[in-house]
């Protein structure tokens, strides 16, 4: 029996329907499909171009792929991944975004780095989704993931309470980097982007520190 398998045996998550899946190919067509997106930040861009405000301050890191908005249904997807432990999850979204990656024949990065939860969060939920999507990526696009490559020293309020002008000072300091070699090329992971606050704290750090690409790889795109 494969691991989806084990995973997925059941009920489509939105309709019930019964699949093999974490949710069944027609609803899937209500929230992944193709847009054009800015490549560097992945917010909406007429023709894929790149948008007026990466062209107006480049932001630290190189390009950005998502798999859909974040917005209903999807939205229900996240949240259970998140808060009602279901990370298992992370299989079916590590499928689909491997896949899209590989179909545009994207450069691979020698380390995927999960965006860190801080430990008093991790223990209250019990795992970093972001880990278990990190993890997922990298069996099937066989890359190393790099566990302790970062961490977050400040237990910060959760981005996700507060208004989107304070979220970038919310994480400013937040994250220390170990003491290992830096990689030249990385792709940092993460759930949900919205500001891109704290992947572009992370990806300051990393570039300082000598990585010379940055990639974000995400689940969805506010």
């Amino acid at each position: 029996m494969e691991v989806k398998q084990l995973f997925f045996s059941g009920a489509c998550f939105f309709c019930l329907t019964k699949t093999e899946e974490a949710w069944c190919r027609d609803c899937e067509r209500d929230f992944i499909y193709e847009k054009s997106r800015c490549p560097v930040c992945a917010r909406h861009s007429l023709h894929k171009d790149i948008c007026g405000s990466c062209l107006n301050q480049q932001p630290p890191f190189s390009s950005t792929e998502v798999l859909f908005d974040y917005q209903y249904p999807a939205d229900q997807l996240i949240k259970a991944f998140k808060f009602n432990n279901r990370p298992e999850l992370a299989w079916r979204f590590a499928d689909i975004l491997a896949k899209k990656l590989t179909k545009k024949e994207v450069a691979l990065p020698e380390v995927i780095v999960p965006v860190p939860l801080h430990k008093n969060r991790q223990r209250q939920r019990g795992y970093n989704q972001s880990l278990e999507l990190a993890k997922q990526l990298g069996r099937q696009l066989g890359v190393k993931v790099s566990f302790s490559q970062c961490s977050r020293t400040i237990n910060t309020d959760p981005q996700s309470t507060l208004p989107m002008k304070t979220r970038r000072k919310n994480v400013i300091g937040a994250f220390s980097l170990s003491k290992s070699k830096i990689p030249e090329h990385i792709a940092i992971v993460d759930d949900v982007i919205t500001t891109g606050s704290t992947v572009s704290e992370l990806s300051r750090l990393f570039k300082k520190a000598g990585c010379q690409q940055i990639d974000i790889w995400a689940i969805a795109r506010t």
